[in-house]
């Protein structure tokens, strides 16, 4: 890992992803490309309007500097950056439609679910042929484990389908999904330097380095109040690039205690539709998913996201702690 190297791509990423929001967020005010807030989440109704696919601002130094500055000298950079383009494609294409339709549907459920798979399953092939073993992390154990290739598909196709979506479901208040991420990716990297992974995934680093850049240039446009959201084009992409840096650095294991907040969004969202149709009216949570619960039980978004953040924080610490003393 170049730590010098990867500085100097923080420093450039964050420069061109503000340079990116002041011409951007104009533009698509222009354009009027409004989000339409959904009429039972009343709490946002006034955000109703506030420019959408604001991913773009984080998305575009991501693939413009691994372009010009990275390269291609391993295969591991392009199929993160290729996959993560699919999945925000797939985003810009359920945006474009809420914007145009001027409501909160965009591609019906299916529409992006087969997107989805279909991108995870050439990522997974991809991933098959270059770690057939299927070698992965184990945390706290801090030992890599060999589960096939059998084993290495089948996880990439879930990993990659449930971060997306994941990720996706925790972009619902002003800086949660940009600030989880955020740090996520910072411990991913401390992690990537600390376990024995080899020389092949230092261009994966660089990408992470440029994706911290980036975002945190991003979320001076999006902490609350937000002047643009990252959209659905911004929230696919981020969880197809987060699910892929951690699946090729072999720390695919990582995202269930690293990315809590991720996992638990969904969770809370799945028991919520689940015991609605079992019980046929009843509820867990005041909403779903649980970050909306938490504002309907009287916090501010601010104070959520500082939970959120905490929690991820801390989950972060754990993990590099169980790699220094175990």
């Amino acid at each position: 890992m170049d730590f010098k190297a990867d500085l100097w791509l923080v420093l450039i990423a964050f420069v061109m992803a503000i340079v990116s929001g002041l011409i951007l967020i104009p533009w698509l005010k222009r354009l009027k490309a409004g989000q339409s807030i959904l009429k039972y989440v009343d709490m946002h109704a006034a955000k109703n309007g506030t420019p959408t696919m604001g991913g773009l601002i984080f998305m575009l130094p991501i693939v413009l500097i691994a372009m010009i500055f990275i390269g291609w000298d391993t295969p591991l950079s392009l199929i993160i950056i290729v996959a993560s383009c699919g999945y925000g494609i797939v985003g810009f294409l359920d945006d474009f439609l809420k914007i145009k339709h001027h409501q909160n549907l965009g591609l019906r459920a299916y529409q992006k679910i087969i997107g989805q798979v279909g991108i995870a399953v050439l990522v997974a092939v991809f991933y098959l042929r270059i770690n057939p073993t299927g070698e992965i992390w184990v945390p706290f154990l801090n030992v890599f484990w060999q589960i096939g290739g059998v084993g290495i598909f089948t996880l990439t196709l879930l990993v990659l389908v449930a971060t997306t979506n994941a990720v996706n479901l925790t972009d619902g208040l002003d800086g949660l999904a940009g600030t989880t991420s955020l740090i996520y990716l910072l411990f991913i990297y401390a992690l990537i330097a600390l376990t024995d992974i080899g020389d092949e995934v230092t261009t994966v680093g660089n990408l992470i380095a440029v994706a911290v850049g980036s975002l945190l240039a991003y979320l001076l446009f999006n902490t609350n109040k937000a002047s643009v959201f990252m959209g659905d084009t911004g929230s696919l992409f981020l969880g197809g690039f987060i699910a892929m840096v951690s699946l090729f650095t072999g720390l695919g294991f990582a995202l269930i205690f690293l990315g809590i907040v991720f996992v638990w969004s969904a969770l809370s969202t799945i028991l919520q539709v689940g015991w609605f149709k079992i019980t046929k009216g009843k509820r867990i949570f005041r909403m779903a998913p649980f970050h909306h619960h938490l504002e309907k039980c009287g916090l501010r978004e601010s104070k959520i996201v500082a939970v959120y953040a905490a929690v991820t924080i801390i989950m972060g610490i754990v993990l590099v702690l169980s790699v220094m003393y175990v």
